[in-house]
């Protein structure tokens, strides 16, 4: 009797962790998809409001949503990865447009092709990286002001180099490949992979982790600030250096005309990285920073669709996800507690009135 008892309680255990795995998954599931349903979902319906049918499943719509999201991610992937360690960096865009003036410069000049490009731009983004970071670390002042100071260093000397020329290499094939679908998943998945590798399978993604929680105990126990903090910053500027190959494959590279004016092109993707942090907490922050784009993607397709690709409606438009976003990510504790709360109290209430069982 008590070993089926023992045996009872123990399939009674089995499943019920079981089941609070599949809850589990299915809530990180949930979280995760939620985001890019909801915007596929709305600008469907102002499309049909229009009289616009929107299909995002299309070759033509899978290809041009691909390669936005793309480049979104792999800049918001260089965002993320000093914001989730505390730092908050300016100089990213000036990295990523030098890098694929310098790029698109050379390949253009000597008629090379679009592996070169990548191989220069991301070796430009990391020595462009690694100066800011040696500034940063030796300097000892606030990453904001250093970032800002270094913004204008670097965008110095990419019109120094270029000599205040532009280049176009959009309309050579051999070159512009990195910029369009399918080729475009090449730098994704490798910008991906970076994140993932260091901060799971390397000991320097460890100590950023440690300095990040607890900075004194972090270097208390023996770790090499410095050291860790110029090793971020070689692989953010490998990132930077993908997503340069990829704006020099889709854009003409124009001197700017206005000190950190790159500035723009960091913070126009700066969404997607902040999707990815929240995200963080149910899955890989990489996967999640992919998943952010892919959910701004879905919203400038829409906005094309019906005529405003890129006016100050999209502009509107961006900056109402991020407010919503921000309030979301921001109270989603609360907001579950709140839920949770009401289907308590609509159960409480359907209980209550159900007839009473006569005994």
């Amino acid at each position: 009797m008590s070993s089926s008892n023992q045996v009872s309680f123990g399939t009674k255990m089995k499943n019920y962790f079981t089941a609070k795995r599949i809850k589990t998954a299915g809530s990180k599931v949930f979280a995760t998809v939620i985001f890019p349903l909801l915007m596929y979902a709305i600008m469907a319906i102002v499309c049909a409001a229009n009289g616009i049918t929107y299909n995002i499943f299309s070759s033509t719509s899978i290809a041009d949503i691909v390669a936005d999201t793309g480049y979104m991610a792999v800049v918001a992937l260089g965002i993320a990865f000093q914001l989730k360690y505390g730092r908050y960096d300016f100089t990213g865009g000036a990295i990523l447009v030098v890098a694929a003036t310098v790029g698109a410069m050379i390949v253009f000049r000597l008629n090379l092709n679009m592996w070169v490009l990548i191989l220069i731009c991301i070796v430009v983004g990391i020595a462009l990286s690694v100066l800011n970071s040696v500034v940063y670390v030796f300097a000892r002042v606030p990453i904001l002001v250093c970032s800002l100071a270094m913004g204008y260093v670097i965008e110095a000397i990419g019109a120094f180099i270029s000599g205040g020329e532009s280049f176009n290499i959009t309309g050579f094939q051999e070159m512009n490949q990195f910029g369009y679908f399918p080729w475009i998943l090449l730098p994704l998945a490798l910008a991906l992979l970076l994140n993932y590798l260091y901060c799971h399978f390397t000991i320097a993604g460890r100590q950023s982790r440690l300095l990040q929680q607890n900075q004194l105990a972090a270097v208390n126990i023996g770790i090499n600030e410095r050291k860790n903090v110029i090793i971020c910053y070689v692989v953010s500027g490998a990132m930077f250096g993908l997503a340069g190959a990829i704006y020099a494959s889709q854009n003409q590279i124009i001197p700017n005309s206005e000190p950190l004016a790159t500035v723009t092109t960091l913070f126009a993707n700066i969404v997607p990285s902040l999707v990815g942090l929240f995200l963080s907490r149910f899955i890989d922050d990489g996967l999640g920073t992919l998943v952010g784009a892919l959910t701004i993607s879905i919203l400038y397709y829409g906005l094309a669709l019906l005529g405003h690709p890129n006016d100050g409606l999209r502009v509107i438009c961006f900056a109402t996800f991020l407010l919503i976003f921000i309030f979301f990510s921001g109270f989603y504790d609360e907001i579950c507690k709140m839920i949770k709360y009401l289907i308590y109290k609509i159960k409480k209430k359907k209980q209550s009135n159900l007839p009473a069982t006569e005994t």
